[in-house]
């Protein structure tokens, strides 16, 4: 831990959340809503909660990353920063909204005397001006208007909407908005696509599903995914971004499942694969599908084999000797993992791919399977094979990826020791048998996080702050007590400051400073005193006419940061590579 830091532990009586745009964490301590800014640790809010808000049960959550306008501040930002402005925390029976912009504005929204029971769910919709509320027992959901106070109702939401299970917004940049949720009424599944603002329904269509286990928009906007419950069979329908079906997946053939060992039931999760040309599916038969987006075939398998047998593949084992202290250790192969522990009176055995986490580029791939929880499988989606696998002491609790930085991978594990593991993942260039990939450094936090007091089971929560890929990463970690700030690779030198508005202060001294954009080049005219294009003397006009262009080193020439890039040469946009290219798998479909 050279080179880790972390702030000091900061008191809580609720998990701490960071916004979307890591630029602030909230948190409830006491009677008050915390606001703290992620910049400087100072808190730039503290509201007073009334003694009505049950702060067992309330939850937090941020609003949706919104464009700030330019700043009125000196000097003026170059350009606009997205951020999330308002927060709201929510019981069972009401809801209040919070602006940091505006100190006196608040919002409250209350089930009153003719609710639909508790508050299961709340959360911001397509923008801050919206925010959804799932009653109790799938009577519906409300989402409000926070500008006009009018609201709408859904009847008949299948789930109660954590996690974005069954419902989501198409968000697709000018284009998003769309909402599309899974209902459930007299026993047939409908999928219900309702237009931006108005919520007027475009579509309401009838699945072919037994048991809808819940709904996935594609990146692009383009599909939506909705798999069958396991016990239906394996059974996975892509629609239309209008409601059309346009083709169910369904299992290998039954000489496929005696060649392979396939066993087990359906379909477990889904995930999209960054990129918009490939869809992961896991199945409980402890094979990952990646299909292609043209045909929604399978190309490529990940099967999560019983007995580990892959010479090219590094097996690393954790170790904790009797004073606690975490090593990893080369295990030698052919090797088998440990399996889940049967619990009492369980009937179905555990097993299937539950987690199944990939990094930015869609280029690395983290997955989990339940009948072997302690085993973490990291796989290379360009060689289409295992890169690492990593056996815990532990079973694995989640795998992050961070949102910009490709190469690291946060584990947590079940545990009650403040640990957790950071896994890099050297670049490829050129042959994947270059190097070999070392284990994950673990980080030990008991030094500057402290165990809550009381009886009650350690809750420890983990969570990547989407910092940009100029700045160095960041997360949190905390339990229901309390929560620290923690930096593998050490704070950034550069600090930036916020103003009274909430925005930060930037300049171009400090765009040069941490290499975001390289020193800019006077032109001959500013340095040649003879030249015809000028007098000789260096004006401030000058001067700013300069530090508005960036040097592009590609092509020799500047571009103007205030107005649009300069575009291709062709001026169309054609298909990216994809990270199935090196294999050849997509020359195939």
């Amino acid at each position: 831990m050279e080179h880790v830091e972390a702030s000091p532990q900061f008191k809580t009586t609720s998990l701490s959340v960071p916004s979307p745009a890591a630029s602030h964490i909230a948190c409830l301590n006491g009677a008050r809503l915390q606001i703290r800014c992620l910049f400087s640790l100072e808190i730039v809010r503290s509201i007073p909660l009334p003694s009505s808000q049950d702060l067992r049960t309330s939850k937090l959550a941020w609003s949706p990353p919104a464009t700030a306008s330019y700043s009125t501040s000196t000097p003026p930002r170059k350009t606009p920063v997205a951020r999330s402005n308002r927060i709201l925390i929510a019981d069972d029976e009401t809801t209040r909204v919070y602006d940091l912009r505006d100190d006196k504005w608040q919002a409250v929204i209350s089930n009153g005397s003719g609710g639909m029971g508790k508050n299961v769910h709340v959360g911001f919709g397509s923008s801050e001006d919206e925010v959804v509320v799932f009653s109790d027992l799938a009577s519906k959901a409300t989402i409000w208007c926070l500008r006009t106070g009018r609201t709408i109702e859904i009847k008949d939401p299948k789930y109660s909407g954590r996690e974005g299970r069954g419902w989501g917004y198409r968000s697709v940049k000018g284009r998003g908005g769309l909402l599309a949720m899974l209902c459930r009424s007299a026993g047939q599944d409908t999928l219900m696509l309702m237009a931006p603002r108005t919520y007027a329904v475009i579509k309401r269509a009838e699945l072919p599903t037994v048991d809808a286990q819940g709904i996935k928009w594609s990146r692009d906007g383009r599909w939506i995914a909705v798999w069958d419950a396991p016990s239906a069979g394996y059974n996975l329908h892509i629609l239309t971004a209008d409601g059309h079906l346009y083709r169910t997946i369904r299992r290998e053939t039954a000489t496929e499942y005696s060649e392979w060992s396939i066993e087990g039931l359906g379909i477990k999760t889904v995930e999209w694969v960054p990129g918009d040309e490939w869809l992961a599916v896991g199945g409980w038969d402890r094979r990952v599908r990646i299909l292609s987006t043209r045909t929604f075939s399978p190309i490529v398998f990940l099967d999560h084999t019983a007995q580990v047998d892959i010479p090219t593949t590094p097996v690393y084992t954790e170790q904790v000797d009797g004073r606690g202290e975490r090593t990893y250790a080369i295990t030698q192969q052919p090797l088998t993992p440990p399996n889940a522990t049967p619990e009492k009176n369980e009937t179905i055995p555990k097993m299937g791919i539950s987690i199944m986490a990939f990094n930015q580029d869609g280029t690395l791939c983290a997955t989990r399977d339940d009948s072997t929880p302690t085993t973490v499988w990291i796989w290379d989606l360009r060689s289409l094979k295992p890169r690492t696998i990593l056996i815990q002491h532990s079973p694995v609790k989640t795998l992050q990826w961070h949102p910009a930085n490709p190469s690291q991978l946060l584990i947590q594990c079940t545990h009650d020791s403040p640990t957790v593991y950071l896994y890099t993942a050297q670049s490829l260039s050129g042959s994947s048998s270059s190097f070999t990939p070392g284990p994950p450094e673990i980080l030990p936090l008991s030094e500057v996080i402290t165990k809550p007091a009381g009886s009650l089971p350690v809750k420890w929560d983990m969570k990547w702050h989407a910092t940009a890929q100029d700045r160095k990463p960041a997360f949190s970690f905390g339990h229901q007590q309390g929560y620290i700030l923690v930096w593998p690779e050490g704070k950034d030198q550069i600090l930036r400051f916020e103003t009274q508005d909430g925005e930060e202060s930037d300049d171009s001294l400090y765009d040069i400073l941490t290499g975001r954009k390289p020193v800019p080049k006077l032109r001959e005219s500013l340095l040649d005193p003879g030249s015809d294009e000028g007098d000789g003397d260096v004006g401030m006009d000058d001067f700013d006419a300069v530090e508005e262009q960036t040097y592009n080193e590609s092509s020799g020439s500047f571009e103007d940061t205030f107005r649009e890039k300069r575009k291709g040469a062709s001026g169309t946009k054609g298909r990216e590579k994809s990270v199935f290219d090196e294999s050849g798998m997509s020359e195939m479909f």
